[in-house]
């Protein structure tokens, strides 16, 4: 078991809480200094504070027990509780070397965490909770730059990236992911993305804001069929969109 270094639970000047994810009475933030802190909902009391990577952590997620951190230091790892008021290190996952990783999303059973990277590439790992038998699975070249954010909403994964456009991707058999659209209409990077369901026709409804300002409103339907790589079409009768710029 990984040695953990417990530091101060208050934040170092300048240095910004910026990922947030809940788990169970607590609450986990991860930051720009390397640091995971856990928080009691009950009392507001900082329980640890514990420096997890070796750079940045740009992603956090919880699921089923388990928070994971993904870093700019090119891992995502898991943490578990372990005592009364501990996290521990339960795994980890390898990126590709010298690649940032900027985000970390899990499946709603647990059995698939997916990764995005500096490289364009998104990463998809198959396993069990208790990483004994986590295999890396899949390796897609999602976007000609950054991939910045993912979603998902059952079998879907939406990947949005600095290239200023949205894909659509679809987990098929033996994890491969085709791509059933993508979506454009952004004027910068697409700096957030989040799927709701929705009640049209089976489809779900995908959010997302960037830099220009704006958050736009996406109808994506499930019934979506498979479009060729190099189709970079805007989906139009597939998906129907409303802008709401901010003041």
């Amino acid at each position: 078991m990984a040695r953990l270094e417990v530091l101060s639970c208050s934040a170092p000047v300048g240095v910004t809480l910026q990922l947030l994810c809940m788990l169970h009475t607590c609450a986990s933030f991860g930051s720009w200094d390397k640091t995971l802190k856990v928080w009691k909902l009950s009392d507001l009391k900082c329980l640890e504070s514990i420096k997890v990577h070796d750079d940045t952590i740009n992603g956090l997620v919880a699921s089923e027990g388990i928070v994971y951190s993904a870093s700019a230091d090119g891992k995502i790892k898991g943490w578990g509780k372990e005592g009364k008021n501990s996290q521990g290190l339960k795994g980890i996952l390898e990126g590709h070397k010298e690649v940032l990783i900027n985000l970390v999303i899990v499946s709603e059973d647990g059995k698939w965490v997916y990764g995005g990277g500096s490289d364009g590439f998104m990463m998809g790992w198959e396993g069990s909770m208790n990483f004994e038998s986590w295999k890396l699975v899949n390796e897609t070249k999602a976007h000609q730059m950054v991939v910045l954010r993912m979603c998902q909403m059952g079998e879907f994964l939406c990947s949005g990236s600095v290239d200023r456009s949205i894909s659509i991707w679809k987990r098929e058999v033996y994890s491969k992911l085709s791509k059933v659209g993508v979506i454009s209409g952004h004027e910068g990077l697409v700096k957030c993305l989040q799927a709701s369901p929705s009640n049209i026709c089976g489809g779900f409804l995908l959010y997302s804001g960037n830099l220009d300002k704006s958050i736009r409103v996406w109808w994506v339907p499930k019934n979506t069929v498979n479009r060729d790589d190099h189709d970079t079409s805007s989906m139009e009768s597939a998906v129907k969109s409303s802008s709401i710029m901010l003041c």
